[in-house]
């Protein structure tokens, strides 16, 4: 049983859990529920993979063949499609789509480990959408609030104004000495990441995946988008925001999976 194997080769080295934790930024409780094969308890599949591929490596194991085992023992359908031939998976693309395009080629490697987020990027989509609705939504009462404004203004303000003009002139120019210089407004979004610990991380710019993977502690990432970037941390503790040069620190707590969206109008 996979979980055995961690758990002897961590014992093997005179590991405890609390040091597993500390070196891979892997929660106890997961690490447990890894060693006891209890995966529902873990925070989802997408996350699965990569946390047994970094205790295996933190422990000395070949991290791909403990990824197939876990595969082999729960999900045995996976393989079994990665060892059709081309013409297999025509003939059986139309009653399992999914599966077959999840799988490119007929050994396993790291990269089938990409297909596994499929599930966190839905529910990034369908947490976009809602962040578009709530956008439109403040739009609109935006325009309501500037509309009630001008309407409520006073007609005879203007004609104050001018009345006042000439007595003005005599000593100041009124429109050169009240003119302010606007400050220009950002035309992209700017994000910059520092890490404290390992951390699992995806970042979307403009809809478009621009990083994704492990960063390592002690890195500094930047990104830019046009209107807005989404950031996801597998490890939302052990990394902070600086966003249009302004700190805003950690998007949440160690071992959290945090998914953050960041613009050029509000941060």
């Amino acid at each position: 049983m996979l979980g055995d194997k961690l758990r002897e080769a961590r014992e093997r080295k005179n590991l405890t859990i609390k040091d597993i934790e500390n070196g891979t930024s892997i929660r106890s409780l997961y690490i447990e529920a890894l060693e006891n094969g209890k995966y529902g308890q873990l925070p989802g599949e997408v996350y699965v993979k990569g946390f047994i591929r970094n205790y295996a490596n933190f422990v000395g194991l070949d991290a791909s063949a403990m990824v197939k085992e876990y595969l082999e023992e729960n999900h045995p359908e996976q393989l079994v499609t990665e060892e059709q031939g081309p013409g297999e998976n025509a003939q059986g693309a139309e009653s399992a789509p999914a599966q077959n395009t999840a799988v490119h080629t007929t050994s396993y490697s790291p990269e089938l480990e990409q297909d596994s987020y499929s599930d966190l990027r839905q529910r990034m989509d369908a947490s976009h959408r809602r962040q578009n609705v709530l956008l439109a939504g403040g739009v609109f009462v935006v325009v309501l609030i500037a509309a009630g404004y001008f309407l409520m203004s006073t007609p005879d303000e203007p004609q104050r104004k001018t009345q006042q003009a000439p007595v003005q002139t005599q000593t100041t120019r009124p429109a050169e000495a009240q003119a302010k210089p606007e400050t220009p407004k950002r035309q992209d979004v700017e994000v910059v990441a520092k890490y404290t610990a390992r951390c699992w991380t995806e970042v979307k710019a403009d809809g478009k995946v621009l990083f994704e993977g492990t960063v390592e502690s002690g890195k500094t990432m930047k990104w830019n988008a046009k209107d807005q970037i989404v950031i996801t941390a597998g490890n939302a503790g052990a990394v902070t925001y600086t966003v249009n040069g302004k700190d805003v620190g950690a998007p949440g707590e160690k071992g959290q999976v945090v998914e953050k969206t960041y613009t050029k109008d509000n941060t």
